[in-house]
């Protein structure tokens, strides 16, 4: 049989299965030619859930059972599914409420050498313009698709991280930012090497520990800048669901397995950065994320694996994981500004041209604070600035800012405070309860 003819056969199978399996139960659906974009996964991952597509958003795809088309992935240099052959279902819910729609597609590999493809959409009729755009969204990001991009966003947007963050610009004690660096680059350019010559995987963990607003995402953002620069590949694992009516869980173990697939098939050393990793061990898959820490359980990547976790709540991680050696190489602990020295360096990264060499009189006020709040302080004063259209950044008013927003960090402890030992239990409260 020829190319030509085996081509023909594989639409006419594709097209029948529609007719006989799709159509009985979806009677107002019409079947079209569609773009293979529409079956890359990245691009799927990609599209704007916010996105309107003739009042329709899209949701989530999923693969479907088919006896006439198998389901064969084809991976780029990441270990992403650039392409696939199978059938799927593509979801798309109203804007103004009311019943979703499905879109059946369903692809097949057309030459036996090569990958080219037949891509037949079955669709609802009243939604060809609205699946019109969705192929042109489509086909834009296929265009923009980078496959040599060294991130790679597992559970979010694919540019809802965004390494931008110098290593300069961290500020923290010297002696931990050389510290962590030193411990990152040399698991790469040596540790690997002595793991491998003991017959053990090569995957290091280290575990960002402190309380919200210290700056370990911005840690994160730098070491990921860092490890670009170096030539190795980033996976970010985001704790966002992909879709607001995703039945599993936020932080679902099933991120961390994608990442390390991933990581393995890689080419380079690859950093994984996962955030709020407490998020991930809950009962139901708790043994699971306790397995891939110890190793046995996570894929070998012979250039090296380096986890890199945060955490606001230490104290919610299970002993299991801080004590036993090995789940967790390394443990940093992220203070909050500890020095006059650490808070000028902060507000002077804040303030920018606004900073003032008076302002280092002001400095021990925010010792103790993290990061974050020191960010505040300086935005709220800028914007202050900005409002009465200021000259430049008076002293008295930076002054005035640290104590507007601590008034409001103040506030909101007594009322917590009040809510849990002076008023009993809320949530009784709410219940009805005594």
């Amino acid at each position: 049989m020829s190319d030509s003819n085996n081509d023909h056969f594989k639409s006419d199978r594709l097209a029948a299965w529609i007719k006989t399996d799709w159509l009985p139960q979806h009677p107002t659906a019409v079947t079209v030619w569609t773009s293979v974009s529409v079956i890359n996964e990245t691009v799927v991952e990609r599209i704007d859930r916010a996105m309107s597509f003739d009042g329709y958003r899209f949701t989530t795809s999923e693969l479907i059972d088919c006896p006439v088309v198998a389901n064969i992935r084809q991976l780029d240099d990441r270990s992403f599914v650039w392409r696939q052959t199978g059938a799927f279902v593509y979801h798309f819910t109203p804007e103004a409420g009311g019943d979703g729609l499905d879109v059946l597609v369903m692809c097949a590999q057309i030459h036996e050498v090569g990958w080219s493809f037949v891509v037949l959409a079955a669709l609802p009729a009243q939604f060809k313009k609205g699946w019109t755009a969705f192929v042109e969204e489509s086909n834009r990001l296929d265009e923009s698709y980078d496959q040599h991009d060294r991130v790679i966003v597992i559970g979010g947007r694919q540019n809802s991280f965004v390494p931008t963050v110098e290593w300069d610009e961290i500020v923290l004690p010297s002696a931990l930012k050389s510290d962590l660096l030193n411990d990152v680059d040399a698991f790469f350019k040596k540790g690997v090497g002595i793991y491998m010559r003991l017959n053990l995987k090569p995957f290091r963990k280290l575990l960002l520990a402190g309380v919200p607003g210290t700056g370990k995402t911005m840690l994160c953002n730098a070491l990921a800048k860092w490890a670009i620069a170096e030539g190795y590949l980033v996976i970010y694992i985001s704790s966002a669901r992909k879709t607001s009516n995703e039945e599993e869980y936020t932080t679902s173990f099933s991120k961390i397995e994608r990442a390390l697939e991933a990581a393995a098939s890689s080419s380079v050393p690859t950093l994984i950065l996962l955030e709020e990793l407490d998020a991930y061990l809950h009962e139901d898959e708790k043994a699971l994320v306790l397995n891939v820490l110890d190793g046995s359980e996570a894929p070998l990547n012979t250039k090296g694996t380096l986890l890199v976790s945060t955490t606001n709540y230490p104290e919610a991680i299970d002993e299991r994981v801080l004590k036993r050696p090995g789940r967790l190489d390394r443990v940093f602990i992220i203070p909050e500004v500890k020095t006059e020295v650490d808070a000028v360096e902060m507000l002077k990264r804040y303030l920018g041209a606004m900073w003032n060499e008076d302002f280092k009189s002001f400095a021990h006020e925010l010792v103790g604070y993290p990061g974050a709040f020191i960010r505040e302080v300086a935005i709220y004063a800028l914007t202050q600035v900005a409002q009465d259209d200021l000259p430049d950044l008076p002293l008295p008013l930076l002054e005035k800012s640290f104590k507007a927003l601590k008034a409001q960090i103040d506030a909101r402890d007594n009322f917590l405070k009040q809510r849990s030992f002076g008023l009993g239990d809320p949530l009784r409260s709410l219940n009805g309860g005594s």
